[in-house]
């Protein structure tokens, strides 16, 4: 039986209407030579972007689900509790104990991948302050089970768990530096964040980037979620981990055939002075607006299956071993 055409996505008019006269992409910075600051486009303050009526119709679309409630409403309380202040004496230790302790404290908070990064500048939003010098990342994974239904209900919710449990990882190493007399911020992972989340958690080892335009993690795939803590508490910093994902998603087409709107290309592009994996945002943001936050593209990459990682990563590093100086 011959496969069935992917449908053609056609936006709703409604939506289409708020849409800016200025290309997302433009925002972005692709094709941009030079390194610089991104400037807001999404979740950020509607009033700081051009897309801020687009993210008002968004909320306006979520159906009136129990799940979906009880999650949101569960994500409120936490971003509600109360940090402690600054205690007034500062705690002393090596900048390698500090670092481990803030990896036992994340990963017992419910975290499963912490990160230390050393802040660049080029990581804060444009409008944004940020003079802390490190970034504390948090991975925390999405359930497949769940996952695997998207644009469905079952993984919109478990993407707002997941988010809901960046933030209480966040706040919990936030209050705990706090409790040692150091100045910490909790950033989570979703809402007005101030400074861009991916960049840091490539620099302080959760992966690569993959050709949808999300970290592919050796251990989790593409299920991960990010929150962050800055501060400038004195810690030693994580390096990056790199399996060889490019010549991996060269080839692979699984996000890019499974993107109704087609927003996924088959090769790189420079971004802000950065050649890199890159989502078309006016093609992506549509569909994602009307179905849930999406996240087919993450569904449908073979890392995100339980089990996969572990294969994929031998058969790369068996691939490189057999011919090293070869690129696919």
């Amino acid at each position: 039986m011959p496969k069935k055409a992917k449908e053609k996505f056609i936006p709703n008019p409604e939506q289409m209407a708020l849409m800016p006269d200025i290309s997302g992409n433009s925002i972005n910075g692709l094709h941009e030579t030079a390194v610089r600051r991104s400037s807001p486009i999404y979740w950020q303050s509607p009033e700081l972007t051009p897309f801020g009526p687009l993210m008002a119709w968004f909320f306006k679309q979520s159906p009136d689900d129990e799940r979906m409630k009880t999650a949101q409403e569960n994500r409120a309380k936490t971003l509600a509790s109360v940090i402690p202040p600054v205690a007034p004496t500062q705690q002393q230790k090596s900048a390698s104990d500090w670092r481990r302790l803030i990896k036992e404290i994340g990963l017992k908070s419910g975290g499963d991948i912490i990160g230390i990064a050393k802040m660049q500048p080029e990581w804060v939003i444009e409008t944004f302050n940020i003079p802390q010098k490190s970034v504390i990342m948090i991975g925390v994974s999405m359930d497949y089970d769940e996952l695997k239904h998207a644009p469905e209900m079952p993984a919109a919710v478990e993407v707002i768990r997941q988010y809901d449990r960046g933030h209480k990882v966040s706040r919990a190493i936030t209050s705990w530096i706090h409790e040692q007399g150091w100045d910490a911020t909790s950033l989570g992972g979703s809402g007005n964040v101030p400074i861009l989340l991916i960049p840091p958690a490539l620099a302080c080892g959760f992966g690569e980037l993959g050709k949808h335009g999300s970290i592919i993690n050796r251990k989790f795939g593409s299920t991960l979620r990010l929150a962050a803590v800055v501060t400038d508490l004195p810690m030693e910093y994580d390096t990056p981990d790199a399996f060889d994902v490019d010549d991996f998603c060269i080839n692979c087409r699984a996000c890019e055939n499974a993107c109704p709107p087609e927003a996924i290309s088959p090769a790189k592009h420079m971004v802000r002075g950065v050649e890199k994996w890159y989502v078309n945002f006016d093609k992506c943001l549509p569909f994602f607006n009307e179905n849930m936050g999406c996240a087919i593209c993450l569904a449908a990459c073979p890392w995100s299956r339980p089990g996969v990682p572990d294969n994929l990563i031998r058969k790369l590093a068996k691939k490189k071993q057999e011919n090293p100086t070869v690129k696919n």
